[in-house]
Order: structure tokens, then sequence, then C-alpha cells
């Protein structure tokens, strides 16, 4: 991990002053089961989701004045959703190939992609605990520079359910079929986009509202309503 982490180090100009801060942000849970003192990323994933909607709700107000709460929420939401920050840990940065799994889960890696959205949030968790607030923010800006400037058409196509609501012109229910792992970090959701008896889509996710938002663009994919 030691020189994949210097590679980080070196692309966004971290000076580390706690290395181990990063080596926990890139530690999946089943990693601990075999290595007991050892912490998984939980509690920076956490952090750093947070961190992430204060500093991507700041700069998509302050780039667009005029755009009302509703909107800027939806360029949140989407700037902030779970494929882009998996793009960044699998295609941009490769934060994927840094996470430590146990011997068992390496051969569930085709599985992961919802890990590498996580240890993206914990990277910046970690980050920001060891660099300071004005670190990260400009480190932020550097990475989302040019979603920012394309924020008001992603958050035009990232909003699934509202998409679906539209088409149908009726109320969609989502229905939650069944939930897997709880209290992991591997927890799964599968939920279906209902109206009335009829199932327009199904979707799973790490949370309910990944599911939900894959139910409805399973359900928009089929050209629903038209």
């Amino acid at each position: 991990m030691t020189e994949g982490l210097d590679k980080v180090f070196k692309r966004f100009h971290i000076v580390p002053n706690d290395v181990s801060l990063y080596e926990m942000a890139f530690t999946h849970a089943s990693y601990t089961n075999e290595h007991p003192a050892e912490k998984d990323y939980d509690r920076l994933e956490f952090l750093g989701d947070s961190i992430l909607d204060m500093v991507i709700g700041d700069f998509v107000y302050q780039k667009y004045p005029d755009a009302d709460s509703g909107r800027l929420s939806k360029m949140r939401s989407a700037l902030v959703e779970g494929k882009t920050l998996t793009n960044f840990s699998e295609n941009c940065y490769d934060f994927a190939d840094l996470v430590r799994y146990s011997v068992g889960e390496k051969g569930n890696i085709r599985f992961h992609h919802h890990i590498n959205e996580d240890v993206f949030e914990s990277f910046i968790g970690a980050t920001y605990l060891d660099q300071g607030y004005e670190f990260v923010r400009s480190m932020l800006s550097e990475i989302y520079k040019p979603l920012i400037e394309k924020a008001f058409e992603l958050a035009d196509n990232s909003d699934p359910k509202s998409s679906l609501q539209e088409l149908l012109k009726s109320d969609v229910e989502y229905v939650l079929v069944s939930q897997s792992n709880l209290n992991t970090q591997d927890v799964n959701y599968v939920i279906e986009a209902r109206v009335g008896t009829a199932v327009l889509g199904k979707g799973q996710g790490h949370n309910r509202m990944q599911a939900e938002t894959a139910a409805a663009k399973d359900a928009l994919s089929k050209k629903v309503g038209k």
C-alpha cells in the first residue's frame, strides 16, 4: 500500500502528518476480521460524506447565484451521487487498487463499486483530519472544476425519480423487496418501482436512496408509459 499512497500524496500535493489515517481510509471491514489491530474506513466515510455535501453545496451556491434551493439541491446531488464518486475511485485516481480486503473478499471484487464510492468519501475524511478544511476545499475545487461547470446539465440527467414521475403523471411507489448484510459496509437493498400492482423497474443499492434511483432508471430504460 505504501507505494500506492505515495502516488496519491504526490497527485494531490499532500505532505501527510498521519499516514495511518490514509491507510484506514482504504481498509475494508473484511480486512480487519483477519487483522484485528487495524481499523476500517467506516467512520472516515461518514465524515467525508458530510464534508462533500457541505463543500459541493458551497461550490454550486457560489457558482449559480440565481438558482433556487431546489435546483441547488439537484446539482449537489448529481455531483456527489454514487456513480460520480465511483468513477473518481476507479477511473480517475486508482483508489480502487488501494483497498485492503480479506483474502475471501478479494474474490468478490467485481461487486465492489459501492465500496469504491465509499473509499472516495473516506479519503476525503482522512485528508480533512490530516490537512484541514481549507486544504480539502482547495483539493475538491480542483477535482470538481469540470463538473461544476456543467452542474445544470448533470442535475437534469441525474434525477430519474422525478423524470419517471413526470413521464407517468401518477404517483410511483418504491417498495422494499429485500435487504441483506445489515449492519455491515456491504448492506444491500433491492427495491421495486411500482404503480399500483404493476412493477415498472427494479434496482439495488448500498442504501435505500441508491436502490430507489436504480429502480427508477430501470423503469425509464424500459420507456415506461411511452
